[in-house]
Parts: structure tokens; C-alpha cells; sequence
């Protein structure tokens, strides 16, 4: 599970993290975006796998595909996702909405898991690498949510993206809520419960605008987030 859970890293920096606006932009006008899009894909996968890609991932009968072959066949699966989610929106005319995204998403996660060459796991090492596993959780709370909130709000609401101030306000909150998981004992409880009443607050006095399903989803995401990295930074909660 090591490769998956590295594999799992490289996609959420590629696809959130490390995907600017421009690229974004580009790869749903032109090939050139979709292309810059994934190589960026495929060169972090490759450098965050790179002890292991001489190794064979995937068998078929008689034919047995190294980490290199494996990769090559993960970026054209994504090419294929990506283009079929842009030709679904500008041809079709289907909405890009929360759905679009989740599918989407859960789509390039099932390669991943198809990809890695399944392992027996050493006993803790179904939830990944301790590092990768925070790292993992960290582009969850921080970039990951901010999209997943966005496209609620604009199914909800009709909002658009947030703007620079929203948008990182929000993931500083996330990640320091975030990080009180980290608190040995059981002092993670009171500071966190007193992070979210913070966060409470600022919404109420409108320190901010942001709204209720913001604040709520946030919140929950971050917590159960948190939860899972403690156990796997400590090996209890």
C-alpha cells in the first residue's frame, strides 16, 4: 500500500495544490493545458515512486508492467477522465457541478488503487506512511475542501469561487484546527472545541463573509481528517 498511498499524494498536489487557475483554464481550451496538466501528473507521481518503479505493479497472464508502464498508463486514463468530464460540459452541456467533481475524483482514486501493485501491508501500513498519510490529509484540509466548498456553494447558492482572502482565511483556520489533532493527550479536545467557537464567532460578526454550509463542512472535514492522522501519527486517538 506504500505505492498507492504515494500515488494518492501525487494526484491531490497535482490536481489541486500544484493545478494553477491558468492551467486549469488552458486544459479546458486547449490540448497544451491538458497536457501540462498531465505531465505535472506524471512527473510527481514518478518522483515521489522513483525507488520503486523498476519494480512490477501490474501483471496480465503472462505480461508484467513496471512502475514506468504503470504511469504511462495512469496519465493517458487521466487524459481520458479529464476530457471526457470538459467534452461532457461543452458538448453535452452538463453541468460542472458537485457531482461532476466527486465522480471525477473517485474515478482517478480507482485507477490509482488499480495501478499499485497490491501488497500484504506491515501492520499499520494499510493507512499509508505516517508522512504520507500527513501529507495526504494536509492537501485534503487545505486545497481539496476549498474546491469541494466552492462547488456546494455555487449548487446551493449560485456563488463563485472565493476570493484570495476567503479562500486562504479559511485554510489557515482549517489547518490550525487541524494541527490541535497533533496535541499529546487529550488536550487536542478543548483547543479545537474552542477553535470551532472561534470560527463560530467571526461568522457571526460577519468579521468575514462566509457562509453557514462553509463553516459546517469545514469544520466536519477538518475533524474527521484530524481524527484519522492522529491514529496514524500515534496509533491511538
Amino acid at each position: 500500500m506504500i505505492i498507492f498511498w504515494r500515488l494518492l499524494l501525487s494526484h491531490l498536489l497535482s490536481d489541486f495544490t500544484l493545478q494553477f487557475d491558468i492551467v486549469n483554464r488552458m486544459k479546458r481550451d486547449n490540448m497544451w493545458g491538458m497536457l501540462i496538466h498531465g505531465m505535472t501528473h506524471f512527473v510527481v507521481s514518478a518522483a515521489l515512486t522513483w525507488n520503486y518503479l523498476p519494480e512490477t505493479w501490474i501483471t496480465f497472464g503472462p505480461l508484467a508492467l513496471n512502475g514506468w508502464w504503470a504511469l504511462g498508463l495512469m496519465l493517458l486514463t487521466h487524459f481520458g477522465i479529464d476530457e471526457l468530464r470538459i467534452y461532457s460540459m461543452k458538448t453535452l452541456h452538463y453541468r460542472d457541478n458537485t457531482v461532476s467533481f466527486l465522480t471525477d475524483q473517485l474515478l482517478h482514486f480507482y485507477v490509482l488503487f488499480l495501478i499499485a501493485p497490491v501488497i500484504i501491508p506491515e501492520p499499520g501500513l494499510l493507512l499509508g506512511e505516517k508522512w504520507a498519510t500527513i501529507a495526504v490529509t494536509l492537501v485534503l484540509v487545505t486545497h481539496f475542501t476549498t474546491v469541494l466548498v466552492y462547488f456546494l456553494e455555487k449548487d446551493l447558492f449560485g456563488k463563485g469561487f472565493p476570493h484570495f482572502d476567503e479562500k486562504y482565511f479559511l485554510i489557515f483556520e482549517r489547518v490550525v484546527l487541524w494541527a490541535f489533532f497533533f496535541a499529546a493527550g487529550y488536550w487536542w479536545i478543548p483547543f479545537a472545541v474552542a477553535w470551532v467557537f472561534q470560527l463560530m464567532y467571526m461568522k457571526r460578526k460577519r468579521i468575514i463573509d462566509m457562509t453557514r454550509t462553509n463553516v459546517w463542512v469545514s469544520v466536519v472535514i477538518t475533524a474527521l481528517l484530524g481524527v484519522w492522522t492522529r491514529y496514524a501519527y500515534y496509533g491511538y486517538l
